[in-house]
């Protein structure tokens, strides 16, 4: 076998990008189920051979592949290699992303420390590297630390800032913003609902679910019926105008649509969170045996998926029913 030298080109060849960005849009839209998609990675893997930044790609969309399901220690591994091939290529903004995506894995685990000196070194580097988009991401993502720390003035700031961000992206990433303005609108959402603040949590959660609509995205349509939810749960009594505009007074109609959409990309971490917030709907709602049923299958996943912070969160819920 003839070895062959690697190619230290700084950027993923633009036709290798987009057959793998065509992947990754297909499952994301849910029409290419999850051993397909990775068996076509794969290929594309193969196919790199030697080409570093175009096997850094691969990894990547492994990453997030893996991260959205829940895998987060695979998800961990596959943005470290990518991130390693992109460091050897010289190319310091996708080095940068890949440190964003590892924030988030270790943000999605529980382990927030990590999490926030990552986030923090990607704001600083994007903001110096005049990239805004990772600035913004970097922003929506450590706001959502924030907020599961319970620090949540600080949460607000930085999310707030995250969308004033994102108004000023390029024309080329307005196909990500509406996806992004979904899920931070979803945590703006959740900010207002820790305080009671019932009407500001209802007006975000209808901009969440403007934008999963715009973006139609599984995932983004997810998180926007699961905030619906819980803000619905949240209210005492209903305000009878959003009865007229035609939105269901059940709560449990947005969290079974949102454990619908999880479940077409097999997004078990966030399937698993959706079952913790109908759980403490049903037990609100005095249906107990329901609610610690629910609660136990969201409790077994996060043990199994390593997601400490939200293992515990559901035991103090769990606490809470009985």
């Amino acid at each position: 076998m003839v070895a062959t030298r690697p190619i230290y080109d700084k950027e993923p060849t633009p036709e290798f990008n987009d057959r793998c960005l065509a992947i990754l849009r297909q499952w994301e839209a849910g029409t290419l189920p999850f051993q397909e998609a990775s068996q076509q990675l794969s290929e594309m893997a193969h196919e790199a051979n030697d080409h570093l930044a175009n096997l850094g790609r691969v990894e990547i969309l492994f990453g997030v592949m893996q991260g959205y399901r829940g895998n987060l220690n695979v998800s961990i591994q596959h943005f470290q290699k990518a991130r390693d091939l992109f460091a050897e290529v010289g190319n310091d903004v996708r080095v940068i992303k890949c440190d964003l995506n590892l924030g988030e894995s270790y943000r999605q685990k529980g382990d927030f420390a990590k999490a926030r000196e990552l986030f923090q070194d990607v704001y600083e580097t994007a903001t110096r590297l005049g990239d805004i988009q990772t600035q913004a991401m970097a922003l929506g993502n450590a706001g959502q630390m924030l907020l599961s720390m319970k620090q949540v003035d600080d949460a607000e700031t930085a999310l707030k800032d995250a969308i004033v961000l994102a108004g000023e992206w390029p024309p080329e990433f307005a196909s990500k913003q509406s996806g992004f303005l979904c899920e931070v609108h979803h945590a703006l959402a959740v900010v207002h609902l820790s305080s009671k603040r019932m009407e500001l949590a209802l007006g975000q959660a209808q901009r969440s679910l403007y934008f999963a609509r715009i973006s139609q995205q599984p995932l983004s349509v997810g998180f926007a019926n699961r905030t619906m939810g819980e803000v619905m749960a949240g209210f005492d009594v209903i305000p009878a105008e959003l009865l007229n505009e035609g939105f269901s007074a059940d709560p449990g109609d947005y969290f079974r649509a949102a454990l619908e959409a999880f479940t077409e990309i097999d997004a078990q971490g966030e399937r698993a969170r959706t079952m913790h917030a109908h759980a403490k709907c049903l037990a609100k709602q005095g249906r107990r045996i329901a609610a610690a049923r629910m609660l136990q299958q969201a409790m077994l996943t996060f043990a199994e998926l390593g997601m400490v912070d939200d293992s515990a969160k559901a035991a103090e819920s769990q606490a809470g029913i009985f």
